[in-house]
């Protein structure tokens, strides 16, 4: 890693986290129970297989911490070329990422309302508080993630940084994980983070293997070629 050069160690960090984080998510959500947006529903999913629902929430919690990681190393990758998108697309998902940890950290409040056996005033209080106007906010804010991805995959495919099918798989990727919380389907979500995988994944492998003076000034994507349709 050689801790000691920082243009180095940046770049290996960036390129590992672009890896892990959305690996992460996979398995987060292929652990996972059933996901509710009921709290009758969630508690009870979660009271089912309470060591898999707390399993899932800490791998996730890691999961998103990591993936600050690879948010900044694509604004990095973009400081020269598609600067508007990265900064733009890049302050809107460290938002929604933000806000989605703040979300997740209700799944510890549901995890332990199931562990000690849940009650009708476990139950109660969960529906107050997903339908508390001051948490509205909160959840909204956390679907700006995909707004943020989706503005830095386009913005990288335009600088041509990267293939135009990293790029897809990172915005579809998002949109899909979004989307299978209010469609409570958790297939879509592992659908999802697997297209993140492929697609965050690539260009983090790719980041590993430059040189440093690449990743300084990222080059055009070598072997570039445009979409069907966009020649």
């Amino acid at each position: 890693m050689k801790v000691s050069d920082s243009q180095h160690f940046r770049k290996m960090v960036a390129g590992w986290c672009m890896i892990v984080a959305p690996l992460l998510f996979v398995v987060g959500f292929s652990v996972s129970p059933r996901l509710e947006t009921s709290a009758t529903k969630q508690l009870a999913a979660a009271a089912g297989h309470v060591d898999r629902f707390y399993i899932a929430t800490v791998v996730m919690f890691v999961g998103l911490a990591l993936f600050l990681g690879a948010i900044l190393g694509l604004v990095h990758m973009m400081r020269e070329r598609g600067t508007a998108y990265g900064h733009i697309g890049g302050a809107v998902a460290v938002i929604g990422l933000l806000f989605t940890m703040a979300g997740l950290s209700l799944q510890l409040m549901i995890w332990l309302m199931a562990k000690d056996g849940v009650t009708a005033a476990d139950t109660q209080l969960l529906h107050r508080f997903i339908h508390a106007g001051g948490v509205a906010p909160f959840t909204v804010l956390g679907y700006v993630l995909a707004i943020g991805l989706i503005a830095m995959a386009m913005g990288l495919y335009r600088a041509r940084l990267v293939d135009w099918w990293m790029a897809a798989f990172i915005a579809v990727g998002s949109v899909l994980v979004e989307v299978a919380f209010p469609a409570h389907a958790l297939w879509l979500a592992i659908v999802g983070s697997a297209f993140l995988f492929v697609g965050f994944g690539s260009i983090g492998m790719m980041v590993l293997r430059e040189t440093d003076t690449d990743w300084e000034h990222t080059p055009e994507y070598r072997g570039f070629r445009p979409a069907a349709g966009m020649r």
